[in-house]
């Protein structure tokens, strides 16, 4: 079986982690694998010994796919890449699988009429999560999975933890008016951001506004997430409509704590059991926070870690993967 992922950008984020990570299970398996896209250091260093080829648009994706030729089928993620797929299928004649990593239509309100119709040029789509598959009803999910870990120490760091793209959609801005409400910050306890984007500035002047230079550190971008994740004393993911949310599956595979907004796929990975707070809900967040040192939090990073493993494991995601590529390829 040939199959060619393909990401149309020069990134190394949430969909070009995913399939660093499938990409060499797949191989490992028996499959020829080719990887289109993705930053080029991380990516090729990721996918190690399976075929990698630079592209950062949907031409430069096309241009590729056409060079290559030969796969049995070409799994596509986002848009972009999707219309790669499309345009060069008469050049392929390859099976096309496309991946659904948001829950939004295609493409932005003027173009959304055409680029459904992209949606019917696929063989068949996967959506990585309930919440995504809402969009688009027909869509099958397969929800992410992640590496399984050690878990990390019982007794953790006395620190909140957010690692997520400084954007809009992830509204960062909630967890500092939370920590700024909760009493936490004066019991010797620091809140730590990891991640970069357009709103970083913006943020750091709220903190600063907000009087937390002392209990507050930036972190920029970690090249080594999973360190910090198993010695924090908690996660704390505030983005209203998150499609998945691999850094809370990769905090619950190291039994770390993880609190959320009640809002998009949540509910899905830490569960409706799991510490939730209303999106956007300050108070309730700041409540949340203020309780950590009351709950039995190991037993909640344990309990979270045998939710990963049964449910959000990358080996068993691979082997329903697989399937999915068998029916696909008929």
């Amino acid at each position: 079986m040939k199959v060619t992922h393909v990401v149309c950008t020069d990134s190394f984020a949430g969909v070009e982690r995913y399939v660093s990570l499938i990409a060499p299970r797949l191989a490992r398996r028996g499959v020829e694998v080719t990887v289109v896209g993705g930053d080029q250091s991380r990516m090729r260093h990721a996918v190690d010994d399976v075929h990698w080829q630079p592209a950062n648009s949907t031409l430069s994706a096309a241009s590729r796919l056409a060079r290559l030729g030969g796969a049995d089928l070409v799994h596509s993620h986002m848009t972009a890449a999707d219309i790669a797929s499309v345009l060069t299928k008469p050049l392929t004649h390859a099976r096309l699988l496309s991946t659904l990593h948001f829950a939004s239509q295609r493409g932005s309100t003027k173009l959304r009429a055409p680029l459904r119709l992209l949606g019917r040029a696929m063989d068949e789509q996967i959506a990585i999560s309930n919440f995504v598959a809402s969009v688009t009803p027909s869509t099958r999910v397969l929800h992410n999975g992640v590496e399984s870990a050690d878990a990390g120490p019982q007794v953790r760091q006395r620190t909140i933890l957010v690692m997520q793209r400084l954007e809009a959609e992830k509204h960062t801005d909630i967890a500092l008016l939370a920590w700024a409400s909760s009493q936490l910050r004066h019991s010797g306890w620091r809140l730590e951001i990891a991640g970069r984007g357009s709103k970083l500035i913006e943020l750091q002047r709220q903190a600063s506004a907000l009087g937390l230079e002392e209990s507050v550190r930036w972190l920029g971008f970690v090249d080594n997430p999973a360190e910090m994740l198993s010695r924090a004393g908690l996660l704390l993911a505030t983005a209203p409509a998150e499609p998945f949310g691999l850094t809370v599956a990769e905090a619950m595979a190291r039994a770390t704590p993880v609190a959320a907004a009640d809002g998009g796929a949540h509910r899905e990975t830490i569960g409706e059991d799991g510490w939730l707070f209303p999106v956007d809900d300050v108070d309730a967040c700041a409540q949340l926070l203020d309780d950590v040192e009351k709950r039995d939090t190991h037993l909640y990073g344990s309990q979270l870690r045998s939710r990963q493993q049964a449910m959000f494991n990358i080996e068993s995601h691979t082997d329903e993967l697989l399937e999915i590529y068998r029916e696909v390829l008929g």
